[in-house]
């Protein structure tokens, strides 16, 4: 399961790129309004913007991969370090109570 923090990250993320989506077709909508298109040249600071923040969260989100990848990585090492020194251990068990078991027989 994802952390909250995660799950906030990517709803603002789709958030934003549902923003920009709606807003490109709302543009092509309006492709034969010249006069609307020159107005709007002054409000392309907020895609511009807004795509650079994309970007800083698509960074972020690799960034954040690669380090839950790599404590994962390290977790799953430890674990196994751990089974096979079990493992080893139930072996000398099982070995000590069979030649324990070999030296009580009588002969």
């Amino acid at each position: 399961m994802m952390k909250k923090n995660r799950l906030i990250f990517y709803a603002v993320f789709g958030a934003l790129h549902l923003f920009i989506f709606l807003f490109s077709l709302y543009m092509d909508s309006q492709k034969e309004n010249f006069q609307f298109l020159i107005q709007m040249q002054g409000k392309i600071w907020m895609l511009k913007y807004g795509s650079l923040i994309l970007l800083v969260m698509f960074a972020t989100n690799v960034i954040l991969h690669y380090r839950d990848n790599r404590r994962n990585n390290g977790e799953k090492e430890k674990l196994t370090t751990e089974l096979n020194t079990l493992k080893a251990k139930l072996y000398d068990l099982n070995e000590a109570k069979s030649s324990a078991s070999q030296a009580n027989l009588p002969k």
